[in-house]
């Protein structure tokens, strides 16, 4: 006894049959991306520290100066990270372009202190101080 099946099925198989043909023949891949929202950029953060200069240095590139300041003191501003909050009794490197050739080492100053750079570059991220104001100065 031969089997017959309705042209409904034949048909049915034939496009089961082409479907599954046209997804294997499909070269269509997601690429892989490591761009993710804000790349490059560093996070919105600020900080009012007081710190004392331990040493500074002109710089020929880059930022115009670099400097090594211990944190004495760091208050949040708004609800901003804060990126030297764990590091108070600590000395961190700075850079500027705030002109620092009036200040000394063991100057104690009142500035403002955040995260500039990009996050896609080796070491490309720093800890940026501007609004430099001068607290004390030791000796006088």
């Amino acid at each position: 006894m031969k089997k017959y099946f309705p042209p409904v099925v034949i048909a049915l198989a034939l496009i089961l049959v082409a479907a599954a043909g046209a997804c294997k023949s499909s070269t269509t891949t997601a690429t892989p991306t490591t761009t993710r929202p804000g790349s490059g950029s560093v996070i919105n953060s600020d900080s009012i520290v007081t710190a004392q200069i331990q040493s500074i240095t002109a710089q020929s590139t880059g930022y115009p100066w670099k400097m090594n300041v211990l944190i004495q003191s760091s208050t949040n501003v708004g609800d901003l990270p804060n990126p030297v909050s764990d590091s108070i009794g600590k000395v961190v490197i700075v850079v500027s372009d705030q002109d620092m050739s009036a200040y000394k080492v063991n100057d104690t100053v009142t500035v403002k202190i955040k995260y500039v750079g990009d996050v896609d570059i080796p070491a490309g991220i720093s800890l940026y101080m501007y609004n430099v104001a001068l607290q004390t100065t030791p000796g006088y």
